[in-house]
């Protein structure tokens, strides 16, 4: 996972100056994909429109690739997570990032409505990295699990991310382009967390890449994501 797809209210850092108001709610257009509440920005609807559709029908197969993949029971968890796709939202940098904080929101400049959501900050990124990074979406829905479901000091993942640190075995790993790097996983429980949840259902950007790896690079993370995501 690139190192800008994060839970924001986590690295970025607030600006000195006070930041320049956001769009209002009524810059988005309200709909909802595979029953996701999706909040559009208008301007992928006329000014951006072929971007617009390009990222919408993207995002609507995703959703319900998800919704092929994902257990009945954490599904429905995961669709109470609104999503909201910008055109290309020049505040910060990432493609897409779960927002845990209202109040990050509003000391930096955002709408404080996108607390508890997933922001798709860019309409074309979403685009592009999604053919290197397949399941980022799902990525930041875990983030959304994790947080509501769980809570960010959940003991279980905080101790099998702890291990796993520990162990050294995601320090040099492959990622999807040959070369070898240190998982993105290691930055905290909560990549851990959303990392494992890519390969376990789908396809990460570094190894181990999908279910079969994981179980036999960290059975113990694999064990405890069938837990997690079991349909009970």
């Amino acid at each position: 996972m690139i190192v800008s797809l994060v839970v924001c209210a986590l690295l970025a850092a607030e600006t000195e100056e006070k930041p320049a108001a956001p769009e209002p709610i009524t810059a988005y257009h309200l709909t909802n994909y595979e029953g996701w509440d999706v909040y559009v920005n208008k301007r992928l609807l006329r000014e951006e429109k072929e971007l617009g559709d390009q990222a919408t029908r993207l995002l609507q197969d995703k959703l319900r690739e998800i919704c092929r993949l994902v257990p009945r029971r954490p599904l429905t968890e995961l669709q109470k997570a609104p999503i909201w796709l910008e055109v290309d939202d020049d505040k910060f940098d990432p493609c897409a990032c779960y927002h845990p904080s209202a109040d990050w929101l509003r000391k930096n400049g955002f709408l404080d409505k996108k607390a508890k959501s997933v922001e798709i900050s860019s309409a074309q990124k979403f685009i592009d990295w999604s053919k290197e990074q397949p399941f980022m979406l799902l990525h930041e829905l875990a983030h959304s699990y994790h947080d509501r479901v769980f809570g960010y000091d959940d003991a279980a993942i905080k101790a099998a991310y702890d291990r796993a640190k520990q162990s050294g075995q995601y320090e040099k790993v492959l990622r999807y382009n040959g070369k070898e790097e240190r998982h993105y996983a290691l930055q905290n429980p909560m990549e851990y967390f959303a990392e494992g949840t890519e390969a376990y259902f789908g396809t990460n950007d570094y190894y181990p890449f999908v279910n079969a790896e994981l179980k036999r690079h960290d059975p113990q993370l694999h064990k405890l994501l069938g837990e997690i995501w079991r349909d009970e």
